[in-house]
């Protein structure tokens, strides 16, 4: 009943809320005398410059154990280092050219916002869009159009060095390579940037006929873009966020995405759950069904391990007894116990393996949920929660686990012998409180999943004590000797 009650009532209210997200908002700054159009999205925030930069890819959204934190280079602080080379940044041969940029934005499409600057300069013409959508993830599109006379230089960005720095890596025909190629070696330029362990800086180019360049700027800051002849015309992709393989792959940056066997085996488990999400609607009842999912297909395995431990907890007075009589012949004593075993049909490891096995699956969703945190901020809410991949803010679901897990731990301890209990009932009780302490500010989506698998482990518990008992009532327990118990 307490089972049923706790179900139905995470049903209701789980059909009952939800959030949606906001469009990308706008708002003009000036910071330190420079204005600034600032555009936020649901993980990042950009702030383009009149100067027809790129002054900031400001990650706001951190996943649990990450922290907000900038992507484009060259940053110390709360602001660029000094001299440093701004993406989109213009130059004619070997000098950046001061020109003015009016900029505009209009939507586009759902959930999409467009940032047009234009230049009418006397040296450089020509016009920078890019398009930013909400529910896109670090990803963006750029298109941009330069006219002016000689070579026309682009710059992506500061180029950082130093032992941790991020490596510059090049696109061509659909391969990563670390040099540029000499013309001729390939058949099409696709794209460079920067890829670091924990941020991915890069440019994929879909049209435009460029070569990519590395240089330095007038202050002596290390740049790298892409060049060409009087006029430069370009389109292409960004991603400027995490290192997210399943993330990169599926925003069109598939090469740069690398990983071991772990990787492909988590890759696996979060397709399965971005399944369920399609399925479902909603990350809340995506774990929810991850859950009955994995309980069902352990259920063979469950059953086996509880009908063990039964049968062990019933066979406890009968190895009582066998310890009190051969006390003083240990190897005796182990011969008939396991005799008992054999007669009884009792394995007493056989309640390992399926405990044992629940650690890799919560490791596992534990891992999904941490590299899915981006696309489960971006989904509607579940219950009162706004994000599962942040902590529970009221701890609601911390209480609720925990007192699931406490009256499963009492109907357990119920069914063992008083002799038996002993310290184990109290280390019991103790274990789901320790457990609440040290994963008190775990993402919400772990807190959820814990609390449904001891909830479906517990009628499985039910089920499983009734069947035994229906057994156990055809066929009497016997005593060593053979006869019927008493």
């Amino acid at each position: 009943m307490p089972v049923m009650v706790a179900f139905v009532f995470l049903v209701v209210l789980g059909a009952c809320v939800g959030w949606g997200q906001s469009l990308p908002e706008t708002l003009a700054l000036v910071v330190d005398g420079v204005d600034i159009l600032q555009v936020t999205t649901g993980l990042v925030r950009y702030q383009f410059t009149a100067d027809g930069v790129l002054r900031s890819a400001y990650l706001h959204f951190a996943p649990y154990g990450a922290r907000p934190m900038e992507t484009v280079p060259g940053w110390q602080a709360n602001a660029p280092a000094p001299g440093v080379s701004l993406p989109f940044e213009v130059w004619l041969g070997e000098a950046p050219v001061s020109t003015s940029w009016r900029w505009e934005t209009e939507p586009v499409g759902a959930g999409g916002l467009a940032v047009l600057l234009r230049a009418e300069g006397p040296a450089i013409r020509g016009e920078k869009r890019f398009i930013l959508r909400q529910d896109a993830l670090y990803t963006g599109e750029f298109a941009v159009q330069l006219t002016g006379a000689g070579v026309v230089r682009l710059v992506f960005g500061h180029l950082p060095g130093g032992k941790d720095a991020p490596e510059l890596l090049y696109l061509y025909d659909g391969k990563v390579h670390r040099a540029p190629l000499a013309p001729g070696a390939y058949t099409r330029f696709q794209g460079l940037g920067l890829v670091g362990q924990e941020i991915v800086f890069f440019f994929r180019l879909d049209e435009g006929d460029v070569v990519p360049f590395v240089g330095r700027n007038p202050a002596g800051q290390p740049v790298f873009g892409v060049e060409a002849r009087d006029t430069l015309i370009l389109r292409g992709l960004f991603y400027m966020g995490r290192n997210r393989y399943l993330l990169l792959k599926d925003g069109g940056f598939a090469p740069l995405a690398q990983g071991g066997a772990f990787t492909l085996i988590l890759a696996g488990v979060i397709r399965f759950f971005d399944a369920l999400y399609a399925f479902t609607g909603n990350y809340g009842w995506a774990i929810i069904l991850f859950t009955l999912v994995t309980r069902v297909l352990l259920h063979p395995l469950t059953r086996s391990q509880f009908r063990s431990m039964a049968k062990m907890q019933r066979l406890a007075p009968k190895i009582k007894k066998l310890q009190e009589r051969f006390k003083d012949d240990r190897d005796t004593l182990q011969r008939q116990i396991l005799e008992l075993y054999r007669q009884e049909k009792v394995n007493p490891l056989g309640g390992c393996l399926p405990m044992l096995l629940q650690f890799p699956i919560l490791i596992l969703l534990w891992q999904a949920i941490m590299y899915s945190a981006e696309k489960i901020h971006l989904s509607p809410g579940f219950l009162w929660i706004r994000d599962l991949s942040q902590p529970d803010p009221y701890y609601l679901l911390v209480i609720l686990g925990t007192g699931v897990q406490l009256l499963y731990q009492w109907y357990t301890q119920r069914r063992l012998p008083t002799e038996a209990a002993g310290g184990s009932q109290f280390l019991g009780y103790l274990f789901p409180l320790v457990l609440a302490l040290f994963f008190l500010h775990f993402p919400a989506g772990l807190w959820l999943y814990w609390t449904f698998t001891t909830l479906f482990q517990f009628g499985q518990q039910l089920i499983i004590d009734w069947e035994l008992a229906r057994e156990w009532a055809k066929t009497p327990a016997k005593s060593n000797d053979g006869s019927p118990s008493p």
